[in-house]
């Protein structure tokens, strides 16, 4: 087996990785898409992002990806072996490539990323002795759920540029465990406002910004992600009325796409908030602390 260490895919070797990946799909009955972020692959990233190409006689047969979102020393690990080589330790020769990469980036938190559905993922991650840490649903947008909601007529909603990015900080400091003045957040609304495929909005009521969201195209599906709404706001009906304009907008713009988004299991106040808006859970995954 040929292993191949990379922060960037030509063209051809993205669609290799598409096409494993719709084959173990296809074969496990199950999506692991998500795991995979296929935006961020095809955009490259040598700080937040590290590739693990295994072949067999020129063909891809395996993939593992190393993301890191915010904080490069924090990684989490996702991959896939082709159905017809699984069970012949291929996938942990991939894992001793990821553990060089880490040391290399002097790694201070690895997590494996499991699909729920996926009693082998899980295995190895015990094997290795990894410690479970949480659980995220995915959820999908479906129409029959969705109940119509009246919009606040004094909210708007905009594409926020990086002249907006202090404020977009501050936001998601109140929604998330992170800092206000984080370089390594501002990093990533940098990346987002500029990178193709993603989309940051800033929401006011009035002149004062109360949220942020962002939208990414992942392929087959549209993603929501880093939604959060200022303390002040909370429980007035704008989490909904913000949904309701995304989603109404998505529906348009991307009208043979999935509209998802992911959400801690034990967050039970936003999904209850999606599911008002029309979203049910589909899928999930594990999160495993590497030891």
């Amino acid at each position: 087996m040929e292993i191949t260490k990379t922060n960037n895919l030509s063209k051809k070797e993205y669609e290799e990785v598409v096409n494993l990946l719709k084959k173990c799909e296809f074969h496990d009955g199950y999506e692991i898409s998500a795991s995979i972020n296929l935006s961020m692959i095809k955009k490259g990233d040598t700080t937040h992002l590290g590739l693990i190409l295994a072949r067999e006689k020129n063909e891809l047969i395996g993939f593992l990806g190393l993301f890191s979102f915010i904080d490069p020393k924090k990684i989490e690990l996702a991959g896939m072996i082709h159905p017809e080589y699984r069970n012949q330790g291929k996938f942990s020769n991939l894992l001793e490539s990821a553990k060089e990469m880490t040391r290399e980036r002097d790694a201070d938190e690895v997590l494996f990323v499991c699909p729920s559905k996926s009693d082998a993922a899980i295995h190895l991650a015990l094997k290795m002795e990894a410690t479970y840490m949480y659980s995220e649903f995915t959820m999908e947008y479906n129409e029959k759920f969705h109940k119509k909601y009246d919009c606040l007529q004094n909210m708007s909603i905009k594409i926020a540029d990086l002249s907006k990015a202090t404020i977009i900080m501050k936001l998601l400091s109140d929604g998330f465990d992170v800092a206000p003045t984080d370089e390594n957040v501002k990093s990533l609304i940098e990346r987002n406002a500029s990178n193709p495929g993603y989309e940051l909005f800033l929401v006011h009521v009035g002149q004062t910004p109360i949220a942020t969201i962002t939208v990414s195209d992942e392929e087959e599906s549209v993603y929501l992600s880093a939604f959060t709404i200022n303390p002040d706001h909370r429980g007035k009906g704008y989490g909904r009325a913000i949904l309701e304009k995304i989603v109404s907008d998505l529906k348009v713009r991307y009208p043979k796409k999935a509209i998802r988004l992911d959400v801690d299991v034990r967050n039970e106040g936003a999904i209850k908030l999606y599911e008002k808006a029309g979203f049910r859970v589909i899928d999930g995954y594990d999160y495993y602390l590497a030891k």
